[in-house]
């Protein structure tokens, strides 16, 4: 059964080494071009292409599918049965998804019908999601909207940050997808409906869930606003894990770690309780060195345990407010 991967992230790379290391045969890749990525800006492959490279599988990159003829032609030499798709980043056409005989199938981060599109991980998290998990579906035109053949449930934990969880679904998906693959090549059928008759799958519409959206995540979005609730705050540093920000004099503060501080009669200077309620949102409240940097948002605070002044490196809360001159009193967010 020859398939070609189609993937672009570090999570994508790891399902396509766990198949391959389960012996089935990855006759290609197509990734997404090279990038300029970290500070130096220097234009480097995606983690897919690096792995195939490393595995020793024929890579292509397309800036955009549905207009490259070249790579639609390569793909057509390759004959290939299936194709497997992760975190690629396009939408396949119609032409693409009808090529390969036993269909085209993607493992997608959510309970589907919820969070189809680009950013299911990021929302499950924004959202504070119960939990999420991993569906193996066929693609069809529709956005994520296929029948599942495959699923496995996670909850999400309080300490979950976007890179914890991504690594676990990522492992999720990898035996997932070894498993259905593994189906796939059994069945009998001898096209894609009778196949996923054969293998069951269950469509999305028969689902006892409400369909949502995960749209792309936008720099607007990595901003923090601090009249928001403390809940609401500390799951966007966590769903948008490690660029989620806030402003300091003109300056970004990356804030990458936080608890939240429930008992106002312990997290403020100010030992006047009548002080207290006068805090405004964004108001540093504490600098120590026992415990950092204390914010307040529009009902708790919040404790930064480790953030990162721009042009520095990442580090805890109290060297944080040394780099910035952080003072009780002054307000995050200018």
């Amino acid at each position: 059964m020859k398939i070609i991967f189609w993937g672009t992230p570090k999570y994508a790379a790891e399902n396509l080494v766990n198949i391959v290391k389960a012996g089935q045969e990855v006759v290609a890749v197509i990734t997404q071009p090279d990038r300029r990525r970290g500070r130096g800006k220097k234009l480097s492959p995606s983690p897919v292409k690096i792995a195939a490279i490393n595995l020793g599988i024929p890579v292509f990159t397309t800036q955009s599918i549905s207009k490259d003829q070249d790579t639609k032609n390569i793909l057509k030499k390759f004959n290939a049965d299936l194709y497997v798709v992760v975190a690629f980043g396009q939408i396949l056409p119609k032409e693409i998804l009808e090529q390969p005989k036993l269909g085209c199938w993607n493992s997608h981060a959510s309970l589907l019908p919820e969070w189809r599109g680009a950013a299911p991980i990021q929302w499950s998290i924004l959202n504070d999601d119960a939990k999420t998990g991993i569906c193996i579906m066929s693609m069809e035109e529709g956005l994520d909207t296929g029948p599942v053949i495959e699923q496995e449930v996670t909850l999400i934990d309080d300490s979950d940050n976007l890179e914890i969880l991504s690594n676990r679904l990522s492992k999720m998906s990898s035996r997932l997808l070894v498993k259905s693959l593994e189906r796939i090549g059994l069945a009998k059928g001898l096209n894609i409906s009778s196949i996923l008759y054969e293998l069951k799958a269950i469509d999305q519409s028969d689902i006892n869930a409400k369909p949502s959206y995960a749209r792309q995540i936008t720099k607007e979005d990595y901003l923090i606003n601090w009249n928001q609730e403390a809940r609401k705050i500390m799951k966007r540093i966590q769903g948008l894990y490690p660029n989620a920000y806030s402003l300091y004099n003109g300056k970004r503060v990356k804030i990458l770690e936080a608890n939240i501080l429930d008992n106002k009669e312990c997290y403020s200077d100010k030992n006047n309780l009548d002080l207290i309620d006068k805090i405004v949102p964004g108001e540093i409240l504490v600098v120590s060195k026992q415990t950092g940097i204390t914010i307040m948002c529009s009902d708790y605070p919040i404790q930064i345990k480790y953030g990162q002044l721009e042009g520095k490196k990442a580090t805890d809360s109290y060297t944080l407010s040394v780099q910035s001159n952080m003072l009780v009193s002054n307000i995050f967010g200018s």
